[in-house]
């Protein structure tokens, strides 16, 4: 899926990909008998992102910045969008566009054993924004079907190992559904109410708003967020407790700032404040700490839009470049339990 910075129509609004990366330090310890033995510390986290150029690609990322790689670039079929990491880090999955339809894909993170997970046939116009769920079992993704003119999307799951997919929710009319995340403990999901003025495929949006669904009855709660400040691109809390998402300030701001609100709900808290002076914010995701964020942006000294940046959660101090390098890459996501 692809944006314009604080828009949100479906295909129109950001929404994105990543990057990852790997660092071992040396350090040394005393070994039995006082010798000295070397030990390394655990590894940075990597970075999974979607790379922006001539054609979108799976790439990953040291958290400094440093070696830059694309895993699956010999990997025929058109744009790799909207990568997600398997909670073990041992995979990714993301969406495969040809051209003409969206399917998803699975891979190694070194790029081996990719295969199709679930093909995109009939009247499916595309399969988008898959998340794998926390037990490593399945993944949950929007369905976009084409009905004529016009266009139907539901959430659905789909079992990793089996091919077997669920309607989490089916679809609606003059609603679209994206953007799904699921909550730590796997009992929960966020996602995109999207509003749109008509039925049509691609249709405009007057609005966007966050809901979660709790999985045991299926039934999606009352919106967290007002529709006219478009709030989009959700993900919880390694905690569980917090949801960042990307939306305007205030229905007629010029671009898309992070904020954070209780997942049980509550008000809104500005994180970023980017727009009205150049810049941009959408995409976040968190680090493991529950303390600092990176997401996809635009810093305000700055030409280059669609980089990757770092911010504290609170927003105690303002968003940096990751790593102090010019990523440019879109939909990033840190890697699990590093």
């Amino acid at each position: 899926m692809t944006s314009s910075p604080g828009s949100a129509t479906r295909r129109t609004y950001a929404l994105t990909t990543a990057a990852a990366v790997l660092t071992l330090a040396g350090c040394s310890s005393q070994g039995a008998g006082g010798a000295e033995a070397a030990s390394a510390e655990p590894p940075e986290p990597r970075v999974l992102f979607q790379a922006q150029g001539e054609h979108t690609l799976v790439a990953l990322a040291f958290l400094d910045g440093s070696h830059v790689t694309y895993p699956l670039d010999d990997l025929p079929g058109g744009n790799q969008t909207n990568p997600d990491w398997s909670p073990d880090g041992s995979q990714v999955v993301f969406a495969l566009d040809d051209g003409s339809r969206e399917s998803l894909w699975v891979a190694d993170a070194d790029g081996g054993n990719a295969r199709e997970l679930l093909p995109c046939r009939r009247a499916c116009a595309w399969l988008d924004d898959p998340d794998w769920s926390p037990d490593g079992s399945s993944v949950v993704y929007s369905r976009t079907v084409a009905r004529g003119r016009n266009g139907l999307s539901s959430l659905e799951v789909v079992d990793v190992d089996t091919g077997e997919v669920s309607v989490i929710l089916p679809p609606r009319a003059r609603t679209f559904t994206s953007g799904a995340r699921w909550s730590p403990d796997g009992s929960q999901i966020v996602f995109e109410d999207v509003h749109k003025v008509s039925t049509g495929l691609e249709a405009e949006v007057d609005g966007v708003s966050l809901r979660v669904i709790v999985l045991d009855s299926r039934k999606a709660g009352p919106p967290l967020t007002a529709p006219d400040i478009f709030a989009v691109t959700p993900d919880w809390s390694p905690d569980g407790a917090t949801i960042v998402f990307s939306g305007l300030e205030r229905p007629d701001a010029e671009t898309a700032d992070l904020f954070v609100i209780p997942a049980i709900g509550g008000e809104p808290r500005q994180v970023t404040h980017l727009s009205g002076s150049g810049g941009y914010a959408d995409e976040p995701t968190w680090r493991a700490d529950s303390a600092h964020l990176v997401f996809s942006g635009k810093l305000p000294d700055s030409f280059q839009g669609g980089v990757l940046l770092t911010v504290p959660a609170d927003g105690s101090s303002a968003p940096q470049l990751l790593g102090g390098a010019t990523i440019i890459g879109r939909h990033p996501r840190v890697e699990p339990g590093v």
